[in-house]
């Protein structure tokens, strides 16, 4: 059984994992801590290193994105949400939001950036493998960049399906390139495993199906809002689907 301590630390909501015999839901924990290492230290350069987009034109297209078809989106969660790039978005849009990564000084400087600008947002220390949260807690779940960095990417959509509600949408922003992100992360033993880090369209389509999402789109973004040489940028969509009708 997995323990659970929660404290506090400069307003950020930080929920310490306590690890029993077993490990972590069987994930890697050496795994787990180089990419967190990773991230905490290229927290200070991210955002000069990622200043190029249209916050304007994302902003409205992320808002039409998971407003299509569903004008009942309220609580959102952000998945990685590092220093807070579309937490930040949704809650000047209105949205109650939570963001949650396993980076500590990324969340810090989100959280900086949240205070300034008078905007209350939950940052969440958690693994995105196993969230600390209800089923069907939120209406909807979005992450940018993510999928490519996880060691697990199906077990962890399917954790994202779980606190979804039935109908809210589970969405993806990737920009689909050629990324060698096993070089990234290194460990002790060897490199880290990332089945994502060259995949294609077809290969998150199927990361999607495997986890058991719905009605899946894939829509290219208007190549505007970002004038980074990585290539433009790509949603995937799927439905959470109703576990009463779909047995």
């Amino acid at each position: 059984m997995t323990g659970i301590t929660e404290f506090r630390c400069n307003d950020i909501v930080y929920l310490e994992f306590i690890k029993t015999t077993g490990g972590y839901m069987d994930i890697n924990t050496k795994d787990i801590e180089a990419i967190a290492n990773y991230w905490d230290e290229y927290a200070p350069l991210f955002d000069g290193d990622h200043n190029e987009e249209n916050i304007d034109m994302w902003s409205e297209e992320l808002m039409k994105l998971l407003n299509d078809g569903d004008q009942n989106v309220n609580k959102v969660l952000d998945i990685g949400t590092g220093t807070g790039f579309l937490a930040l978005m949704l809650a000047e849009n209105g949205c109650d939001v939570t963001g949650i990564d396993i980076s500590r000084e990324m969340m810090e400087i989100g959280m900086r950036k949240a205070s300034e600008r008078g905007l209350n947002i939950d940052f969440t220390y958690s693994l995105c493998e196993e969230i600390p949260f209800s089923d069907n807690e939120f209406d909807a779940a979005v992450n940018a960049r993510v999928l490519w960095t996880l060691t697990e990417p199906v077990k962890a959509l399917k954790e994202w399906k779980r606190v979804v509600r039935p109908g809210g949408k589970i969405i993806s922003f990737m920009r689909v390139a050629n990324i060698d992100g096993s070089l990234y992360y290194k460990k002790e033993e060897g490199e880290v495993v990332l089945p994502l880090s060259n995949a294609t369209r077809e290969d998150y389509i199927r990361v999607y199906l495997d986890a058991g999402l719905v009605n899946i789109g894939v829509i290219e973004l208007p190549e505007e809002m970002s004038t980074s040489d990585m290539g433009h940028w790509t949603a995937f969509i799927g439905e959470v689907p109703d576990e009463t009708t779909t047995k």
